[in-house]
């Protein structure tokens, strides 16, 4: 054999097997990420944990829960970091659970799943404070101008702030003056279904809401079990933040809301606006019994004591979606023997899907009278 073509072979082997280890070490490189550990508990009492990360690229940590969660550091370049979690004294009477998704520049990820018990105090059920949960899309977060007749409220009519704004925090109790809903939602059909409620109760009776909607939204972003489906319906930052201000689960933080608001009240309703996102989907009544029943267990309720109010989209001149959706939010009934339908007509709009302050105002005066006459007031 030629010695010189031997030669060649053998150096062309060594330097292909040089290539496949540099290339091997290189991918290596471009994804090596590391966290440590990826499920975090934490006890009711504020304290702290550690995690570890290690990264050959520029990293950094978003942290949907920075209003009970602490974070030493965020951000970080290659190597190894300690970082220090701290969480605050939870006594909102449900566990609380965030997801801390980290990143690094070359588009790896990993997630660190992070709970915390609550310190459960007991607290006698006061049967006088009747609570309702609301929920749905943009017209029941609230896109109506607040104006200076909105802004003297009752203080028997009261919210319990479901996101974490300046001057409000999340799990606590204010005078429900709006916005009712996120830190920069409008007037919605909530603010005067409570104010007819308590102008028409007596005295002694107080009136709470949860408002937790998503402008957008399927109905299906409040399914239990298909919520992770609807979360990225949207990949523009106006609905991921929304999503985010709620931990990522919408329907987790009603819940939740709603076990708080139980140790001090008695759940009495449930009131839906949506249906812009579904509209014509025959379908639609179906997945509201399934969104409703599954409330109703979660929280230990019975339907008959526990009605739902759906309201119809906008139906004035013009309108995007109720000539469609509205006759098929009317047959909700017929699914939901406990359902009842608030009527849009004659309920101004400011754009074909929204109504105007005036608009919201007619409309939840609606869903008070029909609640006051279902309480048999």
């Amino acid at each position: 054999m030629n010695t010189k073509l031997f030669n060649k072979t053998i150096l062309t082997a060594i330097l292909w097997v040089i290539t496949l280890i540099s290339c091997a070490s290189s991918n290596d490189m471009e994804s090596s990420l590391n966290v440590l550990p990826s499920l975090v508990s934490l006890p009711a009492e504020k304290s702290t944990s550690e995690i570890s990360l290690n990264s050959n690229d520029r990293w950094s940590i978003v942290n949907s829960a920075s209003s009970w969660l602490q974070l030493s550091k965020t951000s970080g370049s290659s190597g190894s970091a300690k970082i220090q979690l701290t969480a605050e004294l939870n006594d909102t009477g449900s566990t609380r659970s965030a997801i801390l998704d980290v990143f690094t520049k070359n588009g790896q990820l990993r997630r660190i799943s992070v709970s915390q018990l609550s310190k459960v105090e007991p607290v006698a059920q006061d049967p006088n404070f009747y609570i309702f949960l609301c929920f749905g899309q943009s017209n029941m977060e609230g896109q109506g101008a607040i104006e200076t007749q909105d802004k003297t409220v009752d203080s028997r009519f009261k919210v319990l702030q479901s996101v974490q704004c300046t001057g409000r925090n999340i799990g606590t109790w204010y005078t429900a003056i709006p916005p009712s809903c996120q830190c920069n939602t409008g007037l919605s059909p909530v603010d005067y279904f409570g104010r007819t409620m308590v102008e028409n109760l007596p005295d002694n009776i107080t009136v709470g809401i949860i408002n937790v909607a998503v402008g957008g939204s399927d109905i299906r972003l409040f399914d239990k079990d298909l919520y992770q489906n609807y979360v990225s319906m949207y990949n523009e930052e106006w609905y991921l933040s929304k999503i985010r201000a709620y931990d990522g689960n919408p329907r987790k933080r009603l819940i939740d809301m709603a076990k708080q608001a139980q140790k001090v009240g008695v759940i009495k309703g449930v009131l839906l606006h949506q249906g812009e996102a579904n509209t014509g989907d025959p379908n639609w009544p179906s997945y509201v019994k399934k969104v409703y029943n599954e409330m109703l267990a979660d929280l230990s309720l019975d339907a008959n004591s526990v009605p739902i109010l759906a309201g119809e989209v906008v139906s004035a001149s013009g309108n995007c979606c109720g000539t469609w959706m509205n006759p098929i939010i009317n047959t909700l009934p017929v699914t939901i023997p406990t359902a009842h339908v608030i009527s849009s007509a004659g309920c101004t709009s400011q754009d074909p899907a929204h109504f105007d302050s005036a608009g919201y105002r007619m409309l939840g005066k609606r869903y008070g009278d029909k609640m006051l006459e279902l309480l048999g007031n």
